[in-house]
């Protein structure tokens, strides 16, 4: 079997007989290896790469630690607006904050959410089109980008972190129309997506997790929204993948009926156990859970013998299938190669 034949089947609950290994590397650790970055203090230069260059980026990383899949960024966008486009989308992004009416609503969704011919011309996928033409039909094309509860609830979002949440509040029924619209206009970016040969769409759900909002506002605002959204993505034929931050213990049950085939999750931190072989287990094959070994402690900062450790634990603790091994969040800088080596290599040998 291909990698990809692999990962498909894995994600649709097979157990294949050899567990799919993926580093988290959607971020910037593949830029320091292509000798562009050294730390976070220019990481808007990495972010302003596309096309042919930010191509030979990813290609560079895959050819140099073999993963049975792609975890893409995208690209920036050509397109340029007019000072006026800018100035009207600034009076709308404030007139929003104060979700005043469904109107209001509409229009920042239909100024802000461009259509699949847009999205095109902007040249963001660019770069897939051309991995796709190399690699399409051996290895998964996975695109990872912050879905709409980010655009929403993030400090620079338009609602805003604080008044986001005194928002899910005071006027939940506003908010939730907000999430509709705004997760339902993403989907002609998954069409864009699948035009230039992408295969499947990881959306970072944060701000929404247990340790912020209460499961119960979560289940009646939020839920509805992406589970509306990821089954559409399905229906598309990309596969639907949700990397959900944060504590999901207690939303573990909500999540399987997302109609998202795999789960990301971090590493434990911030006092938040988030243990795989106890996720795994409650997942009863309803969804393929991803590892979570921890990106600073263990494969940047750990030995290559703990790097080995942990990955073989989560491996035993996840037997069955429904599981591929990674790491929780993107390699950070200064990683050793070796290590990312040996979490790719163990998993392989324990087939």
């Amino acid at each position: 079997m291909t990698k990809r034949e692999i990962q498909l089947r894995t994600l649709n609950g097979e157990d294949t007989g050899r567990m799919p290994v993926t580093p988290h590397w959607w971020g910037l650790y593949k830029f320091e290896l292509a000798g562009l970055l050294a730390d976070y203090s220019t990481e808007d230069k990495a972010w302003g790469i596309g096309g042919e260059d930010l191509a030979r980026i990813e290609e560079a990383f895959y050819e140099a630690f073999d993963p049975d899949m792609f975890h893409l960024t995208a690209g920036p966008s050509r397109t340029v607006e007019d000072p006026a486009t800018f100035r009207e989308k600034t009076r709308i992004l404030e007139a929003v904050r104060a979700l005043e009416s469904r109107s209001v609503i509409d229009e920042y969704v239909d100024a802000f959410y461009p259509d699949k011919e847009t999205i095109l011309r902007s040249g963001v996928f660019d770069h897939i089109r051309i991995l796709a033409d190399k690699y399409g039909g051996s290895v998964l094309l996975v695109l990872n980008e912050g879905n709409p509860i980010c655009n929403v609830l993030d400090p620079h979002g338009c609602l805003g972190f604080e008044d986001g949440l005194i928002a899910l509040k005071e006027q939940p029924e506003r908010v939730a129309y907000l999430l509709e619209r705004a997760y339902l206009a993403m989907l002609p970016r998954i069409e864009a997506l699948k035009a230039c040969g992408g295969d499947g769409y990881i959306g970072s759900e944060t701000y929404c997790s247990a340790d912020l909002i209460d499961p119960r506002t979560y289940r009646a605002v939020i839920f509805d929204a992406q589970q509306a959204f990821y089954k559409a993505v399905d229906h598309m034929g990309i596969v639907p993948i949700t990397y959900f931050l944060g504590d999901v213990n207690p939303l573990l049950d909500s999540l399987c009926k997302l109609g998202a085939k795999g789960l990301m999750v971090e590493e434990s931190k911030k006092g938040i156990l988030l243990d795989v072989g106890d996720i795994h287990r409650r997942l009863e094959g309803r969804m393929t859970l991803f590892g979570n070994l921890d990106s600073v402690g263990v494969l940047q900062m750990g030995s290559v013998d703990e790097v080995v450790e942990e990955t073989r634990r989560q491996i035993q603790a996840c037997q069955g299938g429904g599981f591929v091994m990674a790491n929780g969040c993107p390699i950070s800088f200064s990683t050793p190669r070796e290590n990312i080596r040996a979490m790719i290599r163990t998993a392989r040998e324990a087939d």
